[in-house]
């Protein structure tokens, strides 16, 4: 069938959310005063019970439970009873590219003798490209859109439910009406009451069969959005009622959106196919979008509804559609939403952020809280046996893990619950989160957070910032300074560390960091050693002089990053709620001083605002609570690009990554180490501006070609103690020094950094470089002394 070209794509820009509000978002009600109701119709195969598959979409589409103003016209318990096995289980197991049709015929209720329903069980397997000999049991499949080492998988399963059920619903005596008055029960409204028909997959021929009957005086429709339709295929068109082929008269919108590999949606345009009937009809929408589901290895499906219903297209048009704020208050996450996709075998790790005493959750009343409230401080008062304590987060946090622990999780070994100080980690199949969905108000949970994947950024550096000049000057070493290195632990028994590492903690594992002798830490990435040693210690033999920016400074390693250079947000937090508990242990300065963070990942501002995800919270307390944080940008400077010559890379602006987003912090880029000046900002080095419009990087400091400790080294092998390394990885511990060695001269500072960074970027020499590359340029420990 050929293929119809799409209009091009239309639609507003996508907002910033805002995320640590903590005053209700109230929509816009409509004209007539009445709140607008969105009406759900899914599509083929079997799915959960109504009001799990209801608070499902409710999650993907709007981040929480719409309650009353959303409704599921349900209607796979006619084709699927839960009694009966699938046809299909009970055939023998044969090729993944044989179909028997008349089992396929017989999953759909109906004989083989139906000769209509069998032209049109033919003709559908010959549209997606399989060769069908009636008289034989299979038929050999040659084609679906999709990659070619996802058909065969996919094929068999997608085509004996797709073309069952549509075929059951054409032709299976009495089927249509009985599915069809499930949607005309969910759309008996009161006059006047908007609504918003949101349809997936067969559920779209469904929809608009039932609107095609109906008048714009019967229904005040706002919306028609279908998701995964197969109504742009000819044989389905058809066996459509009405057969006129008609954008339905009450529909004034509609917006169809389909995955360029979604094979239900095979005919990805809909706008030429149907005709408008009135002036006040716009042209059918028709969007090619990139399902959510569609991006994963596991749990690839480009038909999933969850997917569809997630993308930040689809949310928006639906919520503008409802006059809902689209960056209103949610309780799931968009990303977290799109994991209920998955098979509840599969766990994710998430960041459960406990409500703070005092505050609402959503759609929540004053009195609501309040009552919720007493009754905790009740409980706390009976567990005290006496006067209660005031209600504290803690306490909320030790409730949540052990409400998750007694009824939400199923495995509570698996879960791998974990409190922290403001969240509780854990890792979630799909039904959990949704039952959290449900019960956000009683656990006190303000949202669920996808514990985000961090990694490591890899890719002479003493004269470009002129620590060397500082040491002789001033004697600038790190002399009573601690700083914390966050990243995938250290080789402690490098001699460059001798006398440097004050404590090792390994954050990776359930429950309290977990104490490392330093005598027995070792580091089996090496990128924590590599970043550690460019920060402090020196080598101790005479055969070079290598050494870190403050050789003196004393440091505390988090083991945030597994071996493989990869960790969650979690680990990170859990790391950073370990040092503001031992700050807070001393009275007169602090036990640590700054951290270092040569980690970062992806940032998507669908889902919190540009500096705002949970780790950027907890680094912005830290900072406020008196500890420099320095961040690497990112090494996302370039990208991959195909062009008629083939694969070329590019430079790409905004592509500075979490949390270097964060405003208290410093975000280090990278330079050449020797020519800073000749060849500039390394390619390689992310670039700002920042999505909300700040400069980004702050500074940049020699990141390419770092020569530092090298955690394999073979003792009595001199030349194996060293290698050379290049990233921003590299760039932000110089920057770490720097700030240890003007500390330990300028000990005024301390606590201050507020301050510390004003010095550092008065104090930087200029490069001549766009401000968003180089940021206010290369730190210069000289000035920076000289200054203050």
């Amino acid at each position: 069938m050929a293929k119809r070209s799409l209009p091009a794509k239309t639609g507003r820009a996508q907002g910033t959310r805002r995320i640590r509000a903590r005053s209700d978002e109230s929509s816009t009600p409509a004209a007539d005063g009445l709140e607008s109701l969105v009406v759900y119709v899914h599509g083929i195969g079997r799915h959960a019970p109504p009001d799990q598959l209801k608070i499902e979409w409710d999650l993907a589409l709007f981040g929480k439970d719409l309650g009353p103003r959303s409704r599921m016209a349900y209607w796979s318990d006619l084709l699927h009873p839960a009694s009966k096995a699938r046809a299909a289980k009970r055939r023998k197991a044969g090729s993944p590219n044989e179909i028997d049709l008349g089992a396929l015929l017989d999953d759909a209720g109906l004989p083989e003798g139906n000769q209509e329903a069998q032209d049109y069980a033919l003709s559908m397997l010959r549209v997606y490209g399989v060769d069908v000999d009636p008289s034989s049991p299979g038929a050999r499949k040659k084609v679906l859109p999709l990659p070619g080492f996802l058909r065969r998988p996919v094929s068999r399963a997608f085509l004996e439910t797709f073309i069952a059920d549509t075929a059951a619903y054409f032709f299976r005596k009495g089927m249509r009406e009985r599915i069809r008055d499930r949607l005309v029960e969910q759309l008996k409204l009161p006059p006047g009451q908007h609504v918003t028909v949101v349809a997936h997959s067969q559920g779209s021929v469904v929809a608009y069969e039932v609107l095609s009957a109906m008048t714009p005086k019967q229904l005040t429709l706002d919306a028609l959005v279908t998701i995964g339709s197969p109504l742009g295929i000819r044989e389905v068109q058809d066996f459509l009622e009405p057969g006129s082929m008609t954008v339905p008269a009450v529909v004034t919108r509609w917006a169809n959106f389909a995955d360029l590999l979604d094979p239900v949606a095979l005919d990805k345009g809909l706008a030429g196919d149907f005709a408008l009937v009135s002036p006040e009809q716009a042209p059918i929408q028709d969007e090619l979008i990139v399902n959510s589901a569609t991006r994963r290895l596991v749990g690839f499906n480009p038909h999933s509804a969850v997917g569809y219903l997630a993308h930040p297209k689809v949310r928006r048009l639906v919520a503008e559609s409802m006059r809902m704020d689209v960056v209103g208050r949610f309780v799931v996450a968009r990303d977290v939403a799109e994991l209920l996709a998955l098979e509840d075998e599969v766990r994710q790790p998430v960041l459960i952020e406990a409500l703070e005493p005092g505050y609402r959750a959503v759609d929540e009343s004053d009195a609501q809280m309040e009552k919720i409230e007493t009754d905790e401080r009740a409980a706390l008062r009976v567990a005290a046996h006496g006067a209660a304590p005031p209600l504290r987060l803690e306490h909320r946090i030790e409730r949540l893990a052990e409400r998750l622990r007694e009824t939400v999780v199923s495995d509570v070994e698996a879960a791998q619950i974990d409190p922290l100080r403001r969240f509780v980690a854990a890792k979630l199949t799909a039904s959990e989160v949704r039952k959290i969905g449900l019960l956000h108000r009683d656990l006190r949970v303000y949202a669920v957070w996808r514990s985000s994947r961090k990694s490591k950024h890899t890719w002479r550096s003493m004269r470009p910032i002129k620590a060397d000049a500082a040491l002789t000057s001033f004697g600038a070493t790190g002399q009573d300074i601690t700083w914390a290195v966050l990243d995938t632990g250290i080789q402690a028994n490098h001699p460059h560390f001798k006398g440097v590492i004050k404590e090792v903690w390994d954050c990776t594992k359930t429950g309290a960091p977990v104490p490392i002798p330093p005598a027995q830490a070792r580091d089996r990435d090496g990128h924590g050693t590599h970043v550690a040693g460019i920060i402090a210690g020196r080598r101790n033999d005479q055969a070079g002089d290598e050494r870190g920016v403050a050789p003196a400074a004393r440091l505390v390693v988090y083991k945030v990053l597994q071996d493989n250079g990869e960790g969650e947000d979690a680990w990170i937090i859990k790391a950073l709620d370990h040092i503001a508990a031992q700050n807070e242990q001393i009275t007169d300065g602090l036990a640590i001083h700054g951290v270092n963070l040569s980690l970062g990942g992806p940032f998507d501002n669908t889902v919190y605002g540009c500096g705002f995800s949970p780790l950027c919270a907890e680094l912005r307390r830290l900072w406020r609570a008196g500890v420099l944080v320095v961040v690497s940008s990112g090494n996302e400077g370039t990208m991959q690009v195909s062009t008629p010559d083939g694969e070329c890379e590019i430079n790409s602006v905004m592509s500075i990554g979490d949390p270097a987003n964060l405003e208290e912090c410093i975000a280090v880029g990278s330079v050449h180490a020797d020519k800073p000046h000749l060849f500039g900002i390394s390619s390689f080095s992310s670039r700002g501006p920042t999505a909300d419009g700040r400069t980004k990087p702050d500074v940049v400091a020699p990141g390419e070609r770092i020569s530092s400790c090298n955690a394999a080294f073979r003792a009595g092998d001199p030349d194996s103690l060293y290698r050379e390394e290049s990233g921003t990885s590299m760039a932000a511990p110089h920057v770490s020094g720097l700030l240890a060695a003007f500390l330990s001269v300028r000990r005024e500072f301390r606590g201050r950094p507020d301050e510390v960074k004003r010095v550092l970027l008065d104090a930087c020499t200029d490069l001549h470089r766009d401000r968003y590359h180089q940021g206010h340029g290369m730190p210069n420990l000289m000035q920076m002394l000289l200054a203050v």
